[in-house]
């Protein structure tokens, strides 16, 4: 594939006299969104045109809805940036459209980032610069800048997303694809995602105070070559849904594809729900993946604190491309370790 500039609608903005904001389309533009508005997503917002530079700049106390009957969602294509910079006491904060009290999971689709930083997603393609189209029709991402940015998300809480698109296709809380290394993400917080919380997509994107609470899969995902690091990462799984706290994957196809998954996590707590049947592993190291995690512990899943599967993932053990420190609560929490095949 070759990047080429998108052609969509123009994005427009349409106020009512209340005070609300609805933004709809792809904006080429700069736009910033004030603390004074309430803004809705309606339908997809894309931010860019895959090739020139746009930036959307968020205040710190703003409120973003996303619409639930359109399907809402945020993307942040490739050479655009989001600048969101909350602070602790004036977050930003992306959410349903409904009522509060009637939100759920699933109510709208959720923030994705498409960056330039490599993937191993081609690992069967002749293609000298990987590139993958994201789910949801979330546009392209990938390339061979490693150090690319795609902005600040600073005290940013993401809730109720993850909208279905089918049965193999629903969206992320927070999806990071092909995202570079000079994106600074620090205390961000997803809640009640109807799928998986906050899931890296290769690229070499790092992120520090993390807080996934209630996501209705794995909470932190990662897969095709992700290579940044994460530091204070906590994990809560509710007891009506969930699955892994981490599922890591390298690439499914190729288990060995380059550039390999290998992450560093510090300071991760994984908290399962042992009442739930769905709380599964904390955390799922497989198909070639490699990790660096210390100083973290996993209590509360049912099935096991640790799960090592394929072959391609206990050779990265073996040469030291994965190294683990954990303390891991077995017993009274319902936590077996367990290596897997």
């Amino acid at each position: 594939t070759t990047t080429e500039e998108v052609d969509a609608e123009e994005g427009e903005i349409s106020c009512a006299d209340e005070g609300i904001c609805y933004l709809t389309g792809t904006y080429t533009e700069d736009l910033v969104l004030t603390a004074d508005v309430d803004w809705v997503l309606r339908g997809g917002v894309f931010i860019g045109d895959d090739v020139n530079p746009a930036t959307l700049t968020i205040e710190a106390g703003t409120t973003i809805y996303g619409e639930s009957a359109t399907d809402g969602m945020l993307v942040i294509r490739r050479n655009a940036q989001i600048i969101a910079e909350g602070t602790a006491d004036a977050p930003i904060t992306m959410t349903s459209s409904k009522a509060e009290g009637s939100r759920a999971r699933g109510d709208w689709g959720g923030l994705i980032i498409n960056g330039n930083a490599p993937l191993n997603a081609c690992a069967d393609s002749e293609e000298t610069i990987c590139e993958a189209y994201g789910e949801g029709g979330t546009g392209w991402y990938g390339g061979n800048d490693a150090a690319d940015s795609s902005g600040v998300l600073n005290y940013v809480v993401v809730e109720f997303a993850g909208t279905l698109i089918s049965p193999d296709n629903e969206l992320n809380g927070i999806a990071f694809q092909g995202v570079g290394a000079g994106t600074e993400v620090d205390f961000i917080q997803v809640h009640l995602n109807a799928d998986d919380g906050v899931e890296f997509y290769g690229g070499t994107v790092s992120a520090k105070h993390v807080l996934v609470t209630g996501a209705g899969d794995d909470s932190v995902d990662w897969t095709d070559g992700w290579q940044g690091n994460a530091q204070f990462v906590v994990v809560q799984q509710y007891d009506d849904n969930g699955d892994n706290g981490i599922e890591a994957d390298n690439n499914g196809e190729a288990n060995d594809a380059d550039p390999m998954s290998e992450p560093t996590l510090a300071n991760v707590t994984l908290i399962g729900s042992p009442d739930s049947e769905d709380s599964d592993i904390g955390m799922l190291l497989r198909e070639g993946t490699g990790a660096h995690i210390v100083n973290s512990m996993i209590l509360g899943f049912n099935d096991a604190c640790l799960d090592i599967d394929h072959d391609a993932t206990w050779s990265n053990i073996d040469s030291g491309d994965t190294v683990t420190r954990f303390d891991l609560r077995p017993a009274s929490t319902r936590c077996p370790c367990r290596q897997g095949s």
